[in-house]
């Protein structure tokens, strides 16, 4: 049966790249009746693998579902062969290459397809149904006609005839077009039009956002650029400035990213200032409550407060339909006072110290905490304003969540780009001493990416003991409690190398230098994770989430530990034997077991290599019998148990999460 991991994408790209290769081949000596290849083609080959190279990992070619179905693949071959002469065509006409064969280059591409149906046609006639079906997952749908907005057709028409005319008056000084340039105008019009009628690029449902309706114009630009090198390249229409036609695209698309950021800036300054509307009625709303009150103070002389149960309900409500029912859950809201309650809209850290000077046993903030400037500042403040044991109920816009919605939310083959600039920007930036600060002056804090992982830790760093956490819409919300003061003695590590606490030779505590592998402050939680999540087979934590994604592949290969090379050259570890362990994990072992690890020197590679054990505690029998056998015969042992690790290393695939 064949299979379709994506692994194989590696052997689809040997294909291609061979099958490209016969066609270069086949199309030079059909041509000069050899099959060297001149030096001169030098420039030419570099630009056929450049582009080829972008077009195969652009369509997705590598994915073996994109071959499953005989006729789908043949559209697929077309449609990349198309994709590689508009880029041909696209860089020769850029860089003015006119004495290139029309032949050869189309050729070229002609043939790279023939030959890959010709492969696909074998491959569907060797697995027969095992093979042809069509992929699973999405249905045949069907959708109706495109509303056409007659105002963006007026205003694309407009901005086209003003680019075009624009840089034929940087050319040429002058508005007046030179002979055959009003053909071209026509030619350039027509097929700009007819391309935006198949992108949907006046198809106003389609405008979700700035960037949905930007990904539009850049998808016709890209397209016509294509198509016009493509006509200039095939009928030799080089008396055509280059100027002229990539100038007029490049003024046009950037008239239209200017009109569209200012409608949708408009549009979104109301969307704005209805939903700090909607706050600030929730603020009139809350005083209004207070009216009653008042009025049962002068009539009946009552000096009681009315319950704050049934508007902390409403507005948690009005904020989060499941809001009120999480906290309920990890707080008992019948044992508190109305005295004893904040309830808080905001993200300035300056307004924890106007509340009242009095102990609260309940904060709640509905705004997100990454818009916070000085974040530990702020659960520091609560913290002072909270009695022993009392409760901070928050919200945080987390990084997990953001990633999805930021997804949603760019279209498609933009959106990775986008965010890796946004990662760069909100998570890089400010992790980065040198650009910390610059980072802090320019945004506020504003928008401040916050791992899920940072949050908690950060809330245990600053005295809190985190009860619950739930997504809930769009956000994480977490219910901390004040359960010790903060850990001010203790410097947070966000650095690429960080150093962690251990327990080495004699029981003397040594600080061991790894990569960072975990998000920010994710050191403060060792415990709060070892309580919820437990242990899985291994030893290690199950559902670690305060691991990184790369920090994954670095723990498999053993990448993060490269800095400990530092601590066996001072000789605090040596090359085999158990490792060192944080005191926290250590008290996880009995006393007899504690007792043994402190009299024999930590090292490198574990024994756990050596035995493969699958649980816990077969991990601690693991090292027990390494420690007794090492007593005994301590030169012996080292060599038994790194050759059988190295064995089960490299042979039979042993490795680290």
């Amino acid at each position: 049966m064949l299979r379709t991991k994506r692994s194989y994408w590696a052997l689809i790209f040997l294909a291609d790249f061979l099958l490209l290769n016969a066609a270069i081949l086949l199309m030079n000596y059909m041509r000069r009746g050899t099959w060297k290849i001149p030096g001169t083609y030098a420039k030419l080959l570099a630009a056929i693998y450049l582009i080829w190279l972008i077009v195969f990992f652009l369509a997705r070619r590598y994915r073996v579902d994109s071959y499953r179905h005989y006729l789908g693949s043949i559209f697929f071959s077309v449609k990349s062969a198309a994709s590689l002469a508009y880029g041909l065509c696209f860089v020769i006409v850029l860089f003015s290459s006119a004495s290139i064969s029309r032949l050869l280059i189309f050729g070229i591409c002609l043939l790279w397809m023939l030959l890959a149906m010709l492969l696909l046609t074998l491959l569907h006639l060797i697995f027969g149904k095992r093979w042809n079906h069509r992929p699973a997952g999405k249905a045949l749908q069907l959708t109706g006609m495109p509303k056409i907005s007659l105002f963006l057709f007026l205003n694309d028409l407009v901005l086209f005839i003003f680019s075009f005319f624009v840089v034929n008056y940087l050319r040429r000084g002058s508005f007046r077009l030179e002979p055959l340039y009003p053909e071209l105008l026509l030619l350039f019009y027509g097929l700009w039009l007819a391309i935006s009628f198949i992108t949907k690029k006046y198809d106003y449902t389609n405008f979700q956002n700035y960037y949905y309706a930007l990904a539009a114009c850049i998808k016709t630009g890209l397209l016509v650029a294509a198509i016009m090198s493509v006509l200039i390249f095939a009928f030799r229409l080089s008396y055509f400035s280059r100027f002229q036609v990539y100038g007029s695209l490049l003024i046009l698309l950037a008239l239209e990213a200017g009109l569209y950021y200012v409608y949708f800036l408009f549009k979104i300054g109301r969307i704005d200032k209805d939903d700090i509307e909607s706050i600030e009625a929730m603020h009139r709303y809350l005083k209004q409550a207070d009216l009653p009150q008042e009025k049962d103070v002068v009539e009946s002389g009552q000096t009681s407060q009315p319950s704050h149960m049934k508007i902390l309900m409403d507005v948690c409500i009005n904020n989060s339909p499941n809001l009120f029912e999480f906290i309920r859950g990890a707080v008992d809201l019948d044992k508190l006072s109305d005295s004893e309650i904040a309830l808080l809209s905001t993200q300035d850290s300056g307004n924890i110290e106007i509340l009242p000077d009095r102990p609260f046993r309940l904060v709640i903030n509905f705004e997100r905490i990454n818009g916070i400037l000085w974040l530990n500042q702020y659960f520091l403040k609560i913290h002072k304003k909270l009695a022993n044991g009392g409760y901070l109920v928050g919200k945080v816009d987390s990084l997990e969540l953001h990633k999805q919605r930021f997804f949603k939310a760019y279209p498609r083959y933009y959106r990775e780009v986008f965010y890796i600039f946004y990662f760069i920007l909100h998570r890089v930036m400010p992790r980065i001493p040198q650009t910390q600060a610059a980072y802090f002056a320019f945004t506020k804090g504003r928008n401040r990416s916050l791992s899920r992982a940072e949050t908690l830790g950060r809330l245990h760093f600053c005295g809190f003991k985190v009860l619950a956490d739930k997504e809930i819409g769009e956000s994480l919300f977490f219910v901390a409690q004040k359960a010790k003061t903060a850990s001010l003695d203790k410097s947070p590590s966000k650095s690429l190398i960080i150093k962690l606490k251990r327990v080495g030779w004699n029981g003397q505590p040594i600080e061991i230098y790894k990569f960072r592998t975990m998000h920010p402050y994710s050191e403060f939680l060792q415990e709060y994770i070892y309580e919820n999540h437990q242990l899985k087979e291994g030893g290690k934590i199950r559902d670690d989430f305060r691991v990184t994604e790369w920090g994954r592949f670095f723990r498999k290969y053993w990448l993060d530990e490269i800095p400990m090379i530092y601590n066996w050259l001072r000789g605090e570890i040596k090359i085999f034997g158990v490792r060192p362990l944080s005191r926290h994990f250590l008290s996880l072992y009995d006393a007899s077991l504690q007792e043994m690890r402190s009299q024999i020197k930590p090292g490198l590679i574990p024994p756990y290599y050596a035995d493969l054990p699958r649980e816990f505690a077969q991990i601690v029998e693991s090292e027990k019998k390494y420690m007794q056998a090492y007593k005994c015969h301590p030169w012996r042992t080292q060599w038994v148990y790194l050759l059988r690790s190295l064995n089960n290393i490299l042979f039979k695939g042993a490795r680290s999460e």
